[in-house]
């Protein structure tokens, strides 16, 4: 039966739900992969009535551009080297006469007949093992470029993403019933994945937030969602999404069950229940830009966490209790973009960068984004604030000056009234890099804010510790990190285990100091920093910095082919994760492939905007320009990263030996004396040795050649330094 078990005479496993793996089933052994158009053949085979097809319809699919006899010799020498250059253990899965080529199934099983076939009547167990063979889309890579080919591989994706979404309801569906909500939770993430644009999988999702977390985060999860679909597609909610949020807020305390929120009706149904109701029609809208957005984005919205208030119906009344009080988030709204007198065209011209700002602020982590209410512009931006309980309001005024169109960010703070700061931002460029340059500051002066209210009035609530660490940490971005910092979220975690922002903050802490190598006790550090980060993964398993900050506990402990997809999950739920994606080039210089690193380091770095971050990630972009020998353009990186953080002594090593390699030995004793002078405990001094053990034996032996390189060139710049 094809969806069940491999039997004990299927050898292999070929696995087709992602990216193409031939395995040998008893020792899990990974098959060579054969050539691009014999893999493009077996999965049509698998996909084939019977696992079979006439010679004559694969010759004409596989070359179509040739002629009919030309083709048909194609396909005689493939199968030819197949039967030739595969090994023992898989030569035979291939049957073939003079007129068809089959599969052998009783020596290969098949991931796809599994999902496609799988029973009506198939149990709790067997759906679970089902959806986990489900790794990607169908066939993913396999494209040959032949239009009859690539055409059919298309069209098989959209099949078996069909079955994958109709199993993973199931699934969803049969664990809500059994009360499992977690477990429920977890899949219908992975099934809005697959399918971001089903508006049934969000009502899924929504409800089982609400048992698993509780209404405020259910209400996140919701806004989020309907911001996406409002400025990225245009459409609104469908009714049923609208009455399950009509639900949830009239929800009247934390203490109603909420298993009895309902779709519409006076009568409580099972969650189950009343979530059945017709798909999104999203499939007919084009989906180019929209979909990557969705794509990207969603997966990390939904899993955002925290409070998010609707619009505000009451007038302020003063005391105000404000949204987010004391999660360690901080609420703001976003007015609509407006433009000063005698400019009301450029409204039109920048729509896109004000949707973009919109959507990055709603992604924040640390952020709850309340929705501007529909009409006019209010004349008093922080009453409007107190009457949606908001503690923030982000005005942004448009202006024309001679450079171009420029924006002025008003952080305007609800309670005082007071306008915290004024950001100029020019509006050019990308989208996505504006919203960050507008995001990134504006949080910053919240979180300085926050941190200078809080120690005036409660600081040592949990709040108070939070925002003010968080304070700490952005003013020793250049600097070691303070011990103060770290104390103040080990209180908090002493309080509670669980709170999300005091694991991240302590835990991307102790990255940091291992990553600048500011750690006494580096082993200590990354075992402690990596149980708190699996933590934040258990309560947030789909927000991008936690992958990120796996991927970099996977680079400290060097496993770098672990790391890799650690961050491309980060690039996955966040397409503004640029320096996860400089990450994923920079492991890909660790194992050998130093000329892709090197080109998608390239595509990478132009995003970046210019900050500690930035520092970082220009350093191992210098790292791997030197190992896939582009000199100029590695000390180019190296002056940049000095720019942005002139207070890392491996910053200036590297670029010492970059120097002296290149035959500038003024500049590289320079460099290297500046390196000196900037160490500091418990920071151990770079030296020769640091450039030889960066990497250690698991790198490639190219990378370790390189190392060698400029190790000897450090140790000549260092010799000529005068005496200390």
């Amino acid at each position: 039966m094809a969806g069940s078990p491999p039997t004990d005479n299927a050898q292999l496993e070929l696995r087709l739900l992602g990216r193409f793996e031939l395995v040998l089933r008893e020792s899990g052994e990974l098959m060579p992969a054969p050539a691009a158009k014999m893999r493009a053949l077996l999965a049509y085979l698998a996909a084939a009535p019977r696992s079979t097809e006439t010679r004559r319809r694969l010759a004409g699919l596989l070359w179509e551009s040739r002629g009919e006899d030309q083709a048909r010799q194609s396909l005689r020498q493939l199968l030819s080297n197949f039967r030739r250059g595969a090994s023992a253990k898989s030569s035979g899965i291939l049957l073939f006469d003079d007129t068809t080529v089959s599969l052998d199934l009783s020596l290969v099983w098949i991931d796809r007949a599994a999902l496609i076939e799988v029973r009506i009547d198939a149990e709790l167990a067997e759906l679970s093992r089902l959806a986990d063979l489900y790794r990607d889309d169908f066939g993913l890579g396999l494209e040959i470029g032949e239009p009859d080919f690539d055409g059919w591989l298309q069209s098989e994706r959209i099949r078996c993403r069909d079955a994958a979404i109709s199993l993973f309801d199931r699934l969803v569906r049969a664990l809500v019933n059994l009360g499992r909500h977690e477990e429920a939770l977890t899949r219908a993430n992975r099934l809005a994945e697959i399918d971001p644009t089903r508006e049934e999988t969000h009502r899924l999702v929504i409800a089982q937030e609400a048992i698993v977390s509780g209404r405020a985060s259910a209400m996140q999860r919701y806004e989020t969602f309907r911001l996406l679909l409002r400025e990225e597609l245009g459409v609104r909610p469908e009714a049923a999404t609208l009455r399950l949020l009509d639900d949830l807020r009239r929800q009247p305390t934390p203490d109603r069950p909420v298993d009895a929120i309902v779709e519409t009706g006076s009568q409580p149904a099972e969650p189950a229940k009343m979530l059945t109701s017709r798909s999104m029609s999203l499939r007919s809208i084009s989906r180019g830009r929209q979909l990557a957005v969705l794509v990207a984005g969603l997966a990390l919205a939904l899993l955002l966490g925290g409070t998010i208030a609707m619009r505000a119906s009451r007038l302020f009344v003063a005391p105000i209790a404000y949204i987010d009080d004391d999660t360690g988030r901080a609420s703001l709204v976003v007015l609509p973009f407006e433009t000063t007198p005698g400019h009301d065209d450029l409204r039109g011209r920048v729509s896109a960068y004000e949707a973009e700002a919109k959507v990055t602020f709603a992604r924040h982590n640390r952020l709850s984004v309340v929705d501007f209410p529909d009409g006019a512009l209010p004349a008093d931006p922080a009453k409007l604030g107190r009457a949606l309980r908001v503690r923030y309001v982000i005005k942004t005024v448009l202006n024309e000056t001679p450079a171009g169109i420029e924006a002025d960010v008003s952080l305007i703070d609800s309670p005082s009234g007071a306008t915290v700061r004024v950001l100029p931002v020019p509006v050019e460029g990308k989208t996505f890099k504006f919203a960050r340059e507008v995001v990134r500051p504006i949080f910053t002066e919240i979180t300085l804010h926050r941190a200078r209210t809080l120690a005036a009035t409660d600081p040592d609530s949990t709040p108070g510790l939070i925002w003010r660490a968080a304070a700490m940490q952005i003013s020793s971005r250049v600097g070691p990190i303070k011990d103060e910092e770290l104390a103040m979220y080990d209180t908090v975690l002493a309080r509670d285990q669980n709170q999300l922002y005091a694991l991240l903050g302590l835990g991307g802490a102790l990255i940091l100091k291992v990553a600048r190598e500011q750690s006494s006790s580096r082993v200590a550090d990354t075992t402690r920093a990596e149980q708190l980060m699996q933590r934040a993964q258990q309560l947030a398993p789909n927000l991008a910095e936690i992958a990120l900050e796996q991927g970099m506990l996977k680079t400290f402990q060097r496993q770098y082919r672990e790391a890799i997809p650690y961050f491309e999950r980060a690039v996955q739920l966040d397409r503004s994760q640029w320096i996860a994606a400089a990450q994923v080039a920079h492991c890909k210089m660790f194992v050998g492939r130093p000329d892709e690193a090197y080109d998608e380091m390239e595509a990478v770095m132009p995003n970046l905007l210019p900050d500690i971050g930035a520092a970082e990630s220009a350093f191992i972009a210098a790292e791997t320009a030197l190992v896939a020998g582009h000199t100029d353009r590695a000390l180019q990186y190296l002056v940049n990263a000095i720019s942005d953080n002139p207070t890392m002594p491996r910053l200036y090593a590297m670029k010492a030996a970059v120097l002296w390699e290149e035959g500038h030995y003024a500049e590289a004793v320079t460099a290297a004396e500046s390196s000196r002078k900037l160490r500091r405990p418990p920071a151990p001094e770079v030296t020769p040795a640091t450039f030889t053990k960066r990497g250690g034996p698991e790198a490639s032996q190219q990378y370790q050649e390189a190392n060698k390189r400029y190790a000897d060139a450090f140790q000549n710049a260092i010799d000529h330094l005068p005496p200390d």
